[in-house]
């Protein structure tokens, strides 16, 4: 069974000059093609005919035959709802969307998403996603100042967006119950940045609990 690893829609597909000049039969020339796909970047990819260069297309980026020539132009409109049309996410697939809303929950980062997947497919739309969320997690979190003033509006949503991580009101009460606060939760990423929601209520507890044990 023939595994694709670039399973992305095609929107265009154009036969170019051929790989080779050859005197010999023209149906058995390799050809470029330029493929425009459904993110609308465009690609450099050769074949017998269309359905061998979409096939070649279908094996992946190897830097060489199959590449992209064009990235995909910024746009400023793109939206999660976009995305997921682009890149063939199902409404079946809750999982990878929940993230996608929260990790990629801005329009910078939606194209950032988009400029930087090449193949796309089931893994490694997962694998890019999370990647760029541990590096904002590193490098780009929310500020003390605006993650206090969310958490005193909307705590759980305020959690959800300095976790990158789906954040229901039940783990919330867990947490306030633990003794978390705005100020921990600060305290706790600035020592361990990709430290999860659920390890932060673990750690809440623990301390509680040892606060409780030495009295």
């Amino acid at each position: 069974m023939n595994k694709k690893a670039n399973k992305q829609a095609i929107i265009d597909i154009i036969r170019m000059k051929p790989v080779w000049e050859s005197e010999e039969d023209t149906e058995k020339e390799l050809h470029y093609y330029h493929i425009t796909d459904a993110l609308n970047r465009k690609w450099q990819t050769i074949g017998l005919n269309v359905s061998d260069a979409i096939q070649v297309f279908e094996n992946g980026n190897d830097d060489n035959w199959t590449r992209i020539i064009e990235p995909a132009p910024y746009n400023p409109d793109l939206s999660t709802n976009d995305l997921f049309n682009m890149l063939n996410i199902s409404p079946e697939a809750a999982g990878i969307r929940n993230d996608m809303q929260i990790i990629l929950n801005t329009v910078e980062r939606r194209n950032e998403y988009v400029s930087r997947i090449v193949n796309v497919n089931r893994e490694s739309r997962f694998l890019l996603l999370h990647q760029m969320k541990d590096e904002y997690l590193q490098h780009d979190q929310l500020t003390d100042e605006q993650f206090m003033q969310l958490y005193a509006v909307n705590p759980v949503e305020a959690l959800s967006i300095y976790f990158l991580q789906s954040i229901n009101i039940i783990s919330y009460w867990e947490w306030k119950a633990a003794g978390g606060t705005a100020e921990k939760a600060i305290q706790y990423k600035r020592e361990e940045p990709l430290l999860s929601f659920i390890q932060a209520i673990e750690r809440a507890e623990d301390e509680a609990r040892g606060i409780t044990s030495g009295f």
